[in-house]
């Protein structure tokens, strides 16, 4: 995830070791850390998972180098530091088709779906009751369905921060990282049966990439990362990529 170009642009500029001007909307400190690196200005349709792609560069770096607090919040001509970056390069936009294919790796890769095109059809397969436990001690706050204007991808455990998250079922972690927008930090583990279950909005992550975990193993810590507002675990439970009612595959017991 990294940008570039000697260039001086209309998105940003090399900097080495100068002081901002302050200007509105800006997130990065008045005082820029010393060392190589460029100011990326966000343009309209750009985020911060995309610049931090372009750039090759770890999206938690870009968030700490900023002291960013709502990484789904980027205000359009907020200026970003881009530590180790020897030039700007063009981030690409909402707008743009490249974008687009690149969007769509993600997507894969995350197993979620992110596209406006109409879903193909899949054959579908019954639930498996009891299959999974439940991935923490809580409230349930919200259910799975519509929420409002918004249809809402899995449920709401509501719990103090730093309380233990686990894995649902066997499985292996194929994503433990900053998510798409508003889902903040997360992981999603794929099981047996074509089930995929996603943990959400954590505090912390415990697992990398590839590890395989036990049922009941600690994954995460519940916090308020992404788009939320309070300390809860988002929890969706996916049969191959397309999102299913959780309840229908947790056990009655908590």
């Amino acid at each position: 995830m990294i940008f570039p170009n000697w260039i001086f642009k209309s998105t940003g500029f090399l900097l080495l070791v100068f002081f901002l001007q302050g200007c509105q909307g800006s997130l990065a400190p008045h005082r820029l850390p010393q060392g190589v690196g460029v100011v990326h200005k966000v343009q309209p349709g750009q985020t911060l998972y995309r610049i931090a792609q372009t750039y090759q560069l770890d999206v938690q770096k870009l968030i700490q180098a900023n002291k960013i607090s709502d990484p789904s919040n980027i205000p359009i001509g907020t200026r970003l530091w881009v530590p180790g970056a020897y030039r700007v390069r063009t981030v690409s936009s909402a707008e743009s088709p490249r974008r687009t294919v690149r969007e769509k790796k993600t997507a894969h890769k995350l197993r979620i779906k992110i596209t406006k095109k109409k879903p193909k059809r899949v054959t579908k397969r019954a639930p498996v009751k009891n299959f999974l436990r439940w991935p923490v001690k809580g409230t349930l706050t919200s259910t799975f369905g519509r929420r409002g204007k918004r249809k809402h991808d899995g449920i709401d455990i509501g719990a103090s921060k730093g309380t233990s998250v686990y894995a649902a079922a066997d499985g292996q972690v194929v994503f433990s990282d900053w998510g798409p927008t508003g889902y903040g930090l997360m992981v999603i583990i794929k099981h047996d049966h074509h089930l995929t279950t996603v943990y959400a909005h954590n505090s912390k992550n415990w697992v990398r990439k590839n590890a395989w975990v036990k049922r009941g193993q600690k994954v995460a810590s519940v916090g308020s990362t992404g788009r939320s507002t309070g300390p809860h675990l988002h929890f969706e439970v996916r049969n191959d990529t397309h999102p299913r009612n959780p309840l229908k595959y947790l056990s009655s017991r908590r």
